[in-house]
């Protein structure tokens, strides 16, 4: 359930995935990191779907779920992202206002290569999933209110990390 629910926030519809790595974690603490790589790895997996329907069937596929979702607009704004700097794009997916649905079709849509799309991808989504697992395993049920809390200082803290990373890096 947890892997479909990834596959289809990546491609259908923005999905709560991230309620059901907590909910799983504080039912079974021992396999938070499985719930964490599950989710990754789903989300993915999906992400690679909705990339091949922005590259193949754009018009078909990708546009009229973009706009039932009302992301359509924004997808100009994602295209210049990636224009400037791909890695900090996905790699920073898991932390914007921005659906991961509108990176994977822009990502078709917009001929990123397929092996940075995919490395960015599975580095980006586990710093969404790793930390909500590593949380709730620690705390387990006071998780809620930690995040509700720290969530925007823990966002931006990892997307300046992401940030700095890649500026020292190239």
């Amino acid at each position: 359930m947890l892997v479909l629910l990834a596959v289809l926030e990546a491609t259908i519809f923005p999905a709560p995935t991230e309620a059901l790595v907590i909910a799983l974690t504080l039912a079974q603490r021992r396999r938070a990191w499985l719930f964490a790589l599950l989710a990754t790895l789903g989300s993915v997996a999906g992400g690679l779907l909705g990339y091949a329907a922005g590259h193949a069937l754009f018009d078909e596929i990708a546009r009229p779920l973009l706009d039932r979702a009302g992301l359509l607009g924004e997808l100009d704004a994602l295209g210049r992202l990636y224009a400037r700097n791909v890695w900090l794009a996905l790699l920073s997916s898991g932390y914007t206002p921005i659906p991961y649905m509108l990176y994977t079709f822009a990502g078709g849509a917009f001929d990123i290569p397929l092996g940075p799309f995919v490395i960015g991808s599975l580095v980006g989504r586990g710093l969404k999933y790793a930390p909500l697992a590593l949380l709730t395993y620690l705390f387990g049920p006071s998780v809620r209110r930690i995040l509700e809390r720290y969530t925007l200082p823990v966002a931006i803290a990892v997307v300046v990390l992401v940030a700095l990373a890649l500026l020292l890096r190239g």
